[in-house]
């Protein structure tokens, strides 16, 4: 009891407590122990910010009976302590929180866990501009990710001053290499659907084939996918919730960060009408 109680002080120091830590993981919290006093300060302030995020967005649920998974804490305390983008930690902090309930072998979550610590914080960041921004989009359309032809309906087109800004690039990175990089891998892992890229007559010359609109300067074209978007829902704190609803104008997103899109920006593909 002892190793229980150091380790759940260490962990709630920073923002409400052990009381709030105990609340979140339920009787998981026994299998956190006296080792965590030996982490560097670094690793526990990472940890910390992640329940933090879990218990914004678990909100007035966390006074609801739950638990979580004893895989979901270890992946976790393994790589969410090495986690110091504020982005990644949003996705652990999402993936935590949606990881608590009522049924004990639902460790569905530390599936999400694993895919987030294998995608680096570009591919991460990427997937949540493209989900936040397909959102502010589509919210309301009626149109669901898991249905291939809404999908196609849903295709996008960002031009690269757009992900220079929603990216937020800094001098001396390879932007190309990058966005190349955030695109083959979510493609590959069936996130996204990465139509194609390159300049602006190389996009609208494939846009003419398909029948969807020209664009006038360089960008990317792509999509939501059913897994890409359940993904992102269990990221945001909402992994109880049917990816569905996705677009659903009722659901209920807390403390999410923000993805400006200046006007004209961003164009939908597919003609109207």
């Amino acid at each position: 009891m002892t190793d229980l109680g150091t380790g759940l002080s260490v962990l709630g120091s920073a923002y409400g407590g052990a009381k709030l830590v105990e609340k979140i993981l339920g009787p998981t919290a026994e299998y956190i122990g006296v080792g965590l006093k030996d982490w560097t300060e670094k690793r526990v302030h990472n940890v910390q910010r992640i329940f933090a995020k879990a218990a914004d967005k678990l909100g007035d649920k966390i006074e609801e009976p739950g638990s979580v998974p004893p895989r979901v804490l270890k992946e976790i305390l393994d790589e969410g302590s090495f986690c110091d983008n504020e982005l990644m930690a949003e996705y652990f902090g999402g993936v935590l929180a949606s990881s608590r309930s009522g049924v004990s072998r639902d460790d569905r979550a530390a599936h999400y866990l694993k895919l987030t610590t294998d995608l680096s914080t570009y591919q991460i960041r990427f997937h949540y501009v493209v989900y936040a921004t397909l959102r502010q989009l589509f919210v309301g359309s009626g149109w669901s990710p898991l249905l291939n032809d809404h999908n196609t309906q849903m295709a996008i087109y960002l031009p690269l001053t757009y992900m220079y800004a929603t990216m937020e690039f800094c001098d001396g990175e390879p932007v190309s290499e990058i966005i190349l990089h955030c695109n083959t891998g979510l493609d590959r892992l069936k996130l996204i659907t990465h139509y194609y890229g390159g300049s602006a007559a190389t996009i609208s010359h494939h846009n003419k084939a398909r029948g969807w609109v020209d664009v006038h300067e360089p960008g990317i074209c792509v999509g939501p996918t059913a897994f890409g978007a359940e993904y992102w829902m269990w990221a945001v704190g909402l992994g109880a919730t049917q990816a569905e609803l996705f677009l659903h104008e009722g659901l209920q997103l807390r403390n999410l960060p923000e993805v400006y899109i200046p006007p004209g920006a961003v164009r939908l593909l597919p003609k109207q009408g």
